[in-house]
């Protein structure tokens, strides 16, 4: 009877210990590509055993649902905004230093190690050679304010893109409203990053202002109709974040993530599919793209004064749109 209730209870450790297992789990909420997502998601399942469950959704729609929640969080780990975004809502977030992190530069760690930069966008203009004559290439960002362009230009709302909010701040430090009212009078505005990218690429605009490894996939991909402008008086260049939700409920899964997401090996594979460039010096060169130190980059571009100033640039920007 000893032996046999011996054995009951190993079996029930069994079955405890399995369903502990299989509860491993992470929750990602995401704006990034889909196909991206997949491609992390199965290679941390794969390495770790911890399953990944990702809800995709635009940039400031996660931050006000983990505020939503933040009685009971349903979140563990958030991927995908510009630093600024995560500044502006990090009392969301829990502290974390990964030891990873000991490798990337002075400021891509916030104070509190509440968000970790994870890789770093550059902001260009994309062209379509096949609508753009050679001579006709804008070499600047002032030359989108030309005449000419009217109509010809598309961004994303920066009301609903982290990465639009970080171009229309670039565009600010460098021109001001005056700049930016011009750019309005000739741009098309359209409510998703990905419409920019996709729509100059498949030939519906001549012109778009985007992310630096968006235009770069259809390169690399071999698109000979798409080509990139680094602007003459600075292009511009926004971290990309990641941070663990305040009292999330898997923690330690959480930080597994996050270590593997900031590693050299993910890093380096993340560019090499998908064209982002690394938040970490010591990744593989970026081959096909051009050395930062060759790039005309804004040097006042700063992301912690684009958080603080969002709420006024977003207001004086969506007055402006209603007044055209």
């Amino acid at each position: 009877m000893i032996r046999r209730l011996l054995g009951i209870l190993a079996l029930l450790a069994v079955f405890s210990f399995a369903g502990t297992a299989l509860a491993a789990e992470v929750v990602l909420y995401s704006s990034n590509p889909s196909e991206l997502l997949d491609l992390i998601s199965k290679g941390f399942e794969a390495k770790t055993g911890i399953k990944v469950s990702v809800v995709r959704l635009g940039t400031g729609e996660a931050m006000k649902r983990i505020a939503a929640e933040k009685d009971k969080p349903l979140c563990d780990v958030f991927w995908s905004g510009d630093v600024a975004v995560l500044e502006n809502a990090k009392e969301n977030f829990q502290t974390y230093r990964s030891p990873e992190a000991k490798a990337l530069p002075a400021g891509y760690v916030e104070k509190e190690a509440r968000w970790t930069a994870s890789n770093a966008h550059v902001m260009i203009i994309m062209v379509n050679r096949s609508l753009v004559k050679d001579q006709d290439v804008p070499k600047t960002w002032k030359d989108l304010f030309l005449p000419k362009w009217k109509g010809k230009v598309v961004m994303a709302n920066p009301e609903k893109s982290g990465s639009a909010y970080a171009q229309v701040y670039g565009l600010h430090k460098l021109y001001g409203w005056d700049g930016l009212k011009k750019l309005i009078d000739n741009a098309k505005i359209l409510d998703s990053s990905s419409l920019i990218y996709k729509g100059v690429a498949a030939g519906e605009y001549p012109l778009g202002i985007t992310m630096e490894y968006a235009a770069h996939r259809y390169i690399a991909g071999g698109d000979k109709n798409v080509g990139i402008v680094y602007p003459a008086d600075g292009a511009f260049m926004a971290p990309e974040a990641t941070g663990i939700v305040r009292n999330c409920p898997h923690p330690a899964e959480a930080k597994k993530f996050v270590d593997y997401l900031i590693s050299k090996p993910v890093e380096d594979e993340i560019f090499a599919k998908y064209s982002r460039r690394p938040a970490r010096p010591d990744a593989a060169d970026t081959e096909g793209l051009p050395s930062l130190k060759k790039i005309s980059l804004l040097k006042g571009f700063d992301p912690m004064e684009a958080n603080a100033l969002e709420k006024e640039i977003l207001k004086k920007w969506k007055e402006t749109i209603l007044s055209k």
